[in-house]
């Protein structure tokens, strides 16, 4: 098969709930600033430029609500993107459907490669490489999944077990586990499942129509041609995550194994960690290990405490213990 250009993807429809209340609706995690002087997106962005080819394309997949964020951190940038708007959030199948219905339009054999934007990934050109080495062997009809070597046993995140070492096929994707199982998971060798997914234009159409028809019967007449709001059609489509509706399902899925630092930055504890300690400076007496985040001109100080995440808005704070970070997510419950 000839091989067709280089067509990266980026998933903007997180909301990051764990990360409140730094993220909201109207500004979730992948445009926040955690790592840097660039939001997560920006940094998705910038890693994946090198890779586009002459003719080539940035697709960008967001909210509708979205919209202005997304023009004004590309143009920051002085990058370029197709970019389709949801009207509202249907998950990741139907995102990953759309940018496939378009790239097929254009380039049935390019190489889609579907992204999240809003992990931290420092090591930028190693990871160009591997999505080089998953999109020649989606050349050969696979859908290649990017599997990430767990640094620790966690509960965040889904794993995935692999037939063999080196690039192999998927032999079972094991939903998120519990601390016990997730360190047996890692005894047994298996890897984080890192939400990256690579295969051509015509393989995902393929697929899609396989397993999970309704996504591309609803998506695909609702892609324009120049990028845009997604028409109304978008909005029929089952709410399915990608993983679901056609990873766990298909006889293609393989997995090339990552062996740098990743993560996903789902909550404020994996922030602290990737930052090193470097948070906002604040006074600290008789305490430790504490990440602090704060506008400028606002001081905090702590006192006789370790261990806590302390985060200010200028309408909201939250205090907790990082190792209760994950848990963020259920005070939203209850505003």
């Amino acid at each position: 098969m000839t091989s067709g250009r280089n067509y990266p993807v980026i998933l903007c429809g997180g909301a990051g709930t764990r990360l409140w209340p730094a993220s909201r609706p109207d500004r979730p995690k992948p445009f926040l600033d955690l790592t840097g002087s660039l939001s997560l997106f920006q940094l998705a962005v910038r890693r994946v430029l090198p890779l586009i080819e002459e003719d080539g394309r940035l697709l960008v997949v967001g909210g509708e609500a979205h919209a202005h964020l997304i023009t004004e951190q590309l143009s920051a940038l002085g990058a370029e993107a197709t970019v389709l708007l949801e009207p509202e959030g249907r998950d990741s199948g139907p995102a990953v459907a759309a940018a496939a219905a378009w790239v097929e339009a254009n380039d049935p054999n390019g190489r889609v490669m579907i992204l999240a934007s809003d992990h931290h990934i420092p090591d930028e050109a190693g990871y160009r490489q591997a999505l080089l080495t998953a999109a020649d062997a989606a050349d050969d009809g696979r859908v290649v999944t990017l599997g990430v070597a767990p640094t620790q046993p966690s509960s965040a995140y889904g794993y995935i077990r692999a037939e063999g070492p080196g690039l192999s096929p998927v032999a079972r994707f094991i939903e998120k586990p519990d601390t016990m199982q997730a360190q047996q998971l890692i005894m047994e060798g298996c890897l984080w499942n890192s939400g990256a997914f690579i295969a051509t234009a015509r393989t995902l159409k393929a697929e899609v129509l396989d397993h999970a028809p309704d996504i591309w019967r609803a998506v695909e007449g609702a892609v324009p041609a120049e990028g845009g709001r997604l028409g109304d059609g978008f909005l029929s489509a089952p709410r399915l995550s990608f993983d679901y509706a056609v990873m766990e399902k298909t006889a293609r899925a393989s997995v090339l194994p990552l062996s740098l630092a990743w993560s996903d930055l789902g909550a404020w504890d994996a922030v602290a960690a990737v930052s090193q300690g470097e948070g906002t400076p604040h006074l600290a007496h008789d305490s430790a290990g504490c990440w602090v985040r704060a506008p400028d001109g606002v001081t905090v100080a702590t006192l006789g405490v370790s261990g806590l995440a302390v985060i200010v808005e200028p309408d909201a704070v939250l205090v907790c213990d990082l190792s209760r970070a994950q848990d963020v997510k259920r005070l939203l419950a209850h505003e």
